[in-house]
């Protein structure tokens, strides 16, 4: 019987809905969050979409940047009922990355932030993102680098996780799946236990 990544992930990011920013997963993604914040270079009126937005952390950071027009959506209704609480000038919606809720909106950054280990069909996702970029849009992956324990991660922890987590990518993976979706790599960064890509069409 094969997992549903969605509903564990739902149960879990439910749980600590509440007090995420003090999780160990609060914790956990907050750095990925900061380098997000540090690479873009938003100006007023730069329309974001968040996906796998939690608190809406990462929107209220950017935010300060500029004026933006930010939505976020998760598949936890607890972390976007507790997101609307804290970051009322964005709008968030709880839905699945696999089912993007919006029909014609275009947005100049969508953002996956230490989210897409959770996505089980990354091919489905980088086609479907397609129709919800600007032709000069960029799609921002952050995700977790685990350069010498890989196989480790993934056959034990991956395994047991009660998180949703389906696969940790090595580098060389992650590459593959943009090119063969038709991604182009404007920005590659390593840094630690984050790899950041800056994607276009």
């Amino acid at each position: 019987m094969s997992k549903n990544y969605e509903k564990l992930s739902r149960n879990y990011y439910d749980k600590i809905a509440g007090h995420f920013d003090f999780s160990i997963s609060g914790f956990f993604s907050y750095p990925f969050k900061r380098l997000i914040n540090h690479n873009l270079k938003l100006k007023d009126n730069d329309r974001l979409l968040d996906i796998g937005c939690a608190n809406g952390r990462l929107l209220g950071l950017l935010g300060k940047q500029a004026n933006i027009i930010g939505e976020g959506i998760d598949i936890s209704g607890k972390m976007v009922s507790v997101a609307k609480q804290k970051y009322p000038d964005y709008r968030f919606v709880c839905a699945s990355s696999e089912s993007i809720p919006f029909k014609n909106e275009k947005f100049d950054y969508i953002i996956c932030s230490a989210s897409f280990h959770h996505f089980s069909d990354p091919d489905h996702f980088l086609n479907s993102i397609k129709h919800f970029l600007k032709a000069d849009g960029r799609l921002i992956i952050a995700e977790i680098n685990i350069p010498f324990f890989h196989n480790l991660y993934n056959n034990l922890i991956v395994s047991q996780s009660k998180e949703g987590d389906v696969k940790a990518y090595k580098t060389s993976e992650l590459i593959n799946l943009f090119q063969e979706n038709s991604f182009k790599i404007l920005k590659k960064e390593i840094i630690f236990q984050i790899q950041y890509y800056e994607l276009s069409l």
